[in-house]
């Protein structure tokens, strides 16, 4: 399996965490699923190889189309190859992916949607140019031009949500939508609406998401610590508050994480 990264455009940066390729030289059918977190990021998935399955928290299992758009999840899902692999993907900032897609967030969020239900023709046409190319520098170069293309057409700078994200990363989530709307003079009714057209999820749910992130991150670091421990840390009201959302979000309790050995990726 051949993973790469690649210089973002200057364009693009403030916007754009990564943008990657995986490829592999054969068929990958029978390698295990990889559950897949909420990470508060958007990805862009262009597949010049065999598309992947998702199977998601319910059960439900669906291919995926060519080209997807996974926004904001409030839950997990499980990825898993159906033949050869070869993919071009862009991972969008959660501040940064409103600015391109050009509809409201919350209608493409906690799901995979195609990309031709957002950019229609347009998703036709870059899928068709990527599968042309005789090398993945040059899917991503075409790739790129048409993200720069759609950021000028579709930007629209909302320096209140900008804000209130840096609160909510600031605070490891540990702040409310009462506190935000303080600090920004805007109502708890207006952050909601303004979070689910340009996030996709409430102020609330992203939160939730941002202190789960870091409650991950922290069991990883302080494997030994108790979950009580833990929690508290995190700023949870308790260890079965703790539990809860762990279980929610990954599928998994705590201990079920540390101990399994699936892939898990956040």
């Amino acid at each position: 399996m051949h993973y790469q990264e690649y210089e973002i455009a200057i364009p693009l940066k403030p916007y754009v965490k990564v943008i990657w390729s995986m490829e592999s030289p054969g068929t990958a059918v029978g390698t295990p699923p990889m559950r897949i977190l909420p990470d508060s990021c958007v990805e862009l998935v262009i597949h010049f190889h065999d598309p992947y399955s998702t199977t998601f928290g319910s059960g439900k299992t669906d291919p995926q189309p060519k080209s997807i758009i996974v926004a904001q999840m409030k839950g997990y899902i499980e990825i898993s190859p159906n033949g050869r692999i070869g993919m071009v993907s862009v991972r969008f900032s959660a501040q940064g992916a409103y600015h391109f897609f050009g509809v409201p967030m919350k209608e493409i969020a906690n799901g995979v949607t195609s990309l031709k239900l957002v950019w229609n023709h347009l998703a036709q046409e870059i899928e068709e140019r990527i599968y042309g190319c005789v090398n993945t520098v040059e899917k991503v170069r075409i790739l790129q031009t048409y993200l720069i293309s759609q950021l000028l057409k579709n930007r629209q700078q909302d320096r209140t949500i900008d804000y209130c994200l840096k609160l909510i990363y600031n605070s490891k989530g540990l702040v409310s939508i009462e506190d935000l709307s303080i600090k920004t003079g805007t109502s708890n009714r207006q952050l909601v609406r303004k979070f689910n057209n340009r996030i996709g999820v409430s102020p609330k749910e992203f939160a939730r998401i941002i202190k789960f992130i870091n409650a991950v991150n922290y069991l990883r670091s302080n494997a030994s610590s108790g979950f009580a421990e833990v929690a508290l840390d995190c700023g949870y009201y308790d260890q079965a508050h703790f539990i809860r959302d762990f279980k929610e979000y990954s599928g998994l309790t705590p201990g079920e994480f540390l101990t399994t050995e699936m892939n898990v990726v956040i």
